[in-house]
């Protein structure tokens, strides 16, 4: 069956829709945080093209292509899509299975500078090449489960759990988190472990380790708590940045057993606190950083997360330049780039991304101007 013609809509100014901020205010920030109209600017939206008969069911992975166009995996299924700007569907692959080529879980999505893309399969603990064209190339095995990927020159920075052995001493380890392959070899490890199953019970099973490359430098942080690292092309940690805005929730420190009788309800947990969702750079010189909130409604185990505001930063000085920004309900940042792509609905297809660029004082005279489409589409 013939895969849908999607459609885009340019020129746009300003998102229509604003959400409440929640929480007070954290100097120097000013005294009503920043709607997300006043911070960026709508480039275009677009609604993806699918197959109606192999359609991408849960968005979850995300990549911008470095020749234009972007990458959307299932969150789910090992189902791979490549589209054009335009949100044309180009290329589709992916199969469940253990033999060659064939996928059991997607981790991670990151584009070599020729233009191959490299998908992390953490079940097979396997990077698997394929061409632009989402043809079959290489596969790399790994000494662990790769869990997110990012492109750093011709090399790799994979956040990669070690195949490590049972006993008491996983209980107080701390393993570096992230590591360079070159050539498919190990070039360095850095970011220990911010803490240990013993220091902080149960935090381990809330916790994600988030990676984003701008230049020669990485920056690096565990999704409960700061600051954000930032590590050197060669390993070395050289400095830190970032502080959490006003209204983010820090993860209480559990005790041990806290969890193992029946009065403690989880969903009242998840509530209680927030964690960061995503790490993005966004045009060369920006990190984006995603504040998320558990969604207690979920019934899944999968503990799904939605992303609630935004906190931007000079990835050159460390300054925070735009602090809470609220995003529209059930949005979700999906990455950056040369813009910064924002699912407006990450429940309901006809699956629909707006690109945003941040705002400059050119834009200024847009304000106030009505926009001809919903965030709900």
């Amino acid at each position: 069956m013939a895969a849908q013609r999607p459609t885009a809509i340019r020129g746009l100014t300003f998102l229509a829709v604003l959400v409440a901020c929640r929480g007070p205010d954290a100097p120097p920030a000013p005294e009503r945080p920043e709607s997300l109209e006043q911070v960026f600017v709508v480039e275009s939206v677009v609604e993806i093209g699918e197959d109606p008969a192999d359609s991408i069911a849960d968005v979850g992975e995300f990549l911008e292509r470095r020749a234009g166009g972007f990458v959307i995996t299932d969150r789910l299924l090992p189902r791979i899509r490549s589209y054009g700007e335009d949100g044309r569907l180009e290329a589709a692959f992916g199969r469940f299975g253990d033999g060659p080529f064939e996928l059991r879980q997607v981790s991670g999505l990151a584009e070599t500078p020729s233009g191959k893309l490299v998908v992390a399969d953490s079940r097979r603990s396997a990077l698997v090449y394929l061409t632009h064209a989402l043809r079959p190339d290489t596969i790399v095995r790994v000494p662990g489960a790769p869990r997110r990927i990012v492109s750093i020159g011709p090399d790799l920075i994979v956040r990669m759990d070690p195949f490590a052995g049972g006993g008491p001493s996983r209980l107080v380890a701390k393993p570096p988190l992230f590591h360079r392959l070159s050539g498919g070899r190990v070039a360095w490890s850095a970011y220990p472990a911010r803490f240990s199953p013993a220091e902080r019970p149960y935090w381990g099973s809330f916790a994600t380790n988030l990676v984003a490359v701008a230049g020669d430098s990485v920056f690096v942080m565990t999704s409960l708590t700061y600051p954000i690292t930032v590590i050197s092309s060669t390993g070395d940690s050289v400095g830190t940045m970032g502080r959490p805005s006003g209204s983010f929730r820090q993860i209480p420190v559990f005790e041990r057993g806290e969890f193992a009788g029946p009065s403690t309800a989880l969903p009242e947990v998840l509530a209680s606190f927030d964690v960061v969702g995503r790490l993005d750079v966004l045009a060369g010189s920006h990190l984006v950083v995603t504040h998320s909130r558990y969604d207690e409604t979920d019934p899944s185990p999968s503990l799904r997360r939605v992303h609630s505001t935004l906190d931007i930063y000079d990835r050159h000085t460390g300054a925070k330049l735009h602090e809470d920004v609220p995003l529209p309900e059930r949005s979700k940042v999906l990455g950056g780039g040369r813009f910064l792509y924002l699912l407006l609905n990450q429940d309901t297809p006809p699956w629909r991304i707006a690109k945003l660029r941040l705002s400059t004082g050119r834009d200024a005279s847009g304000a106030g101007a009505s926009t001809p489409w919903g965030i709900g589409g």
